[in-house]
């Protein structure tokens, strides 16, 4: 349950920096519970307030709108992740094996992360519905995959990999389409996931580019 906060007059700023992120995370959290409960369309932000127990102008503080503070859960709990495991992907040495990482990053994903799973996935609904909310999530989905592709390009420059057939970016697409469907269905049925189901599928296919790459020489 939420902890209360005390409530302050519309639009006035919070009094300091840690009662700034405090209550922006009690919202965020209050945004991501809800949503995950009752779907995007039924989450108001009146409702948002109730539930972090503060008041509209902290709300409209900290976000424009509902929309709004779906995105900042959406970057908070799935891009900035992923953004950790594409850094590991571009810095970690040649002989680390990045695949069982991506599969335990799933599995902690599902364990912690069950409204954030659930957030995406209504977001994607909305996406194909409404088309300001498709021009976002373009405009997000394929900077993720460029810095995804990044960070394939890196990883393969260390391994001393040849030239693929197939561009970066689609394998990169391929790749967050893949980690996000096993993340829905984990959410169904928790024991459909081994645990190195991710990384076997996502080194299978790194390894069947580099067999057909080396056929091309």
């Amino acid at each position: 349950m939420a902890v209360k906060q005390k409530r302050r007059a519309r639009g006035r700023p919070p009094a300091s920096t840690s009662d700034a992120e405090d209550t922006r995370r009690s919202l965020l959290d209050a945004a991501a519970r809800l949503i995950a409960e009752r779907g995007y369309g039924a989450t108001t932000v009146n409702a948002i307030v109730a539930r972090a127990g503060l008041s509209k102008g902290s709300f409209y503080w900290h976000f424009k709108s509902k929309d709004d503070a779906l995105f900042a859960v959406l970057e908070e709990h799935v891009d900035r992740p992923l953004h950790e495991l594409i850094e590991l992907l571009r810095s970690a040495p040649a002989e680390r094996d990045m695949a069982p990482e991506a599969s335990r990053r799933l599995l902690d994903w599902l364990e912690r992360g069950r409204e954030t799973i659930l957030l995406e996935h209504e977001y994607r609904l909305l996406a194909i519905r409404e088309p300001s909310v498709r021009a976002r999530y373009l405009e997000r989905q394929r900077a993720l995959c460029e810095a995804l592709a990044a960070g394939l390009d890196a990883r393969a420059r260390q391994l001393g990999a040849p030239s693929f057939s197939t561009p970066t970016r689609d394998v990169a697409v391929a790749y967050l389409a893949l980690g996000t469907g096993l993340a829905v269905e984990g959410l169904i049925d928790p024991e459909i996931l081994s645990e190195n189901l991710l990384g076997e599928i996502v080194a299978l296919v790194y390894q069947g580019l580099v067999a057909r790459a080396e056929r091309g020489r």
